[in-house]
């Protein structure tokens, strides 16, 4: 389908999807790299690019033999370079997606869903007693290699549980406690850490590794401060600091029934 033609250009819808496919991908590639020194290196590459284009252009041979080989081996060199960034952006892609979430709304058991009350009291007893701790509630995905990091656990979730793992003489109180529909899947597991340069300075590693996972992922993050007693959520980049246990609640039941579709007990 043509949409514009100029003499003998022509602009077709194919032409229109390609941009915006394209525009898109690189948006969301500049998110990920922006802050980062790597971000100039992408800068250089893209510039070399744009050069190698011309040069075909204007058919400047020995000049675009040698970019060829340049950018033949540059490519492999990217792969590498840009293997963390190039995984993150992968996961952005993949996140979220309908059919990721009819899949599991098909596949849950009410009966697997967390009881969010007991949540709700084990982390504000946690606060209460001046003990951090980082919760993980999983969306789309099981996170299963983040599990792999940490101590497997697979258990339902009770209040008693969270406390033992958090307290200050278990060693599982490091890291974070990852929960998958209603079971604590691992405990201890590493997270990655944002490298946004606006984060607010007064944050630490705790509220620093919440923010780099709900970057990559559609994950809700509950993180306690062991310094403040305070309660606060990360979700896609984001953080809400000192909530209440009203706010608590709902947030955790929003997150669930927007992946589960289903309400569920809160007993």
């Amino acid at each position: 389908m043509e949409l514009i033609k100029i003499g003998f250009l022509s602009f077709k819808l194919l032409d229109l999807i390609d941009i915006l496919i394209v525009t898109y991908l690189f948006y969301k590639l500049y998110e990920l790299l922006r802050g980062s020194m790597i971000l100039r290196v992408f800068w250089a590459i893209v510039a070399v690019f744009l050069i190698w284009k011309l040069v075909g252009l204007l058919h400047l041979g020995l000049l675009k033999s040698i970019l060829d080989q340049f950018l033949g081996v540059g490519t492999i060199a990217v792969i590498i370079l840009f293997a963390p960034e190039i995984r993150r952006l992968l996961l952005v892609l993949g996140k979220n997606t309908f059919i990721d979430k009819l899949r599991i709304q098909l596949s849950t058991d009410q009966s697997d869903l967390p009881k969010f009350e007991e949540i709700a009291d084990a982390i504000y007893e946690l606060a209460n007693t001046q003990t951090g701790a980082i919760i993980v509630f999983t969306g789309s995905t099981e996170m299963k290699l983040l599990q792999d990091t940490g101590d497997k656990i697979d258990a339902s979730i009770s209040k008693r549980l969270l406390l033992s793992i958090f307290n200050k003489t278990s060693p599982l109180h490091d890291g974070a406690v990852i929960i998958h529909k209603g079971k604590i899947g691992a405990a201890r597991c590493v997270l990655p850490i944002t490298d946004n340069p606006s984060i607010a300075p007064d944050l630490g590693l705790r509220h620093r590794a919440s923010l780099g996972i709900t970057e990559i992922s559609d994950a809700l993050v509950v993180i306690v401060s062991e310094e403040k007693s305070m309660v606060s959520l990360a979700y896609e980049g984001e953080l809400e600091r000192d909530i209440d246990r009203a706010l608590l609640l709902e947030r955790l039941k929003n997150h669930y029934i927007n992946y589960y579709g289903t309400e569920t007990s809160s007993e």
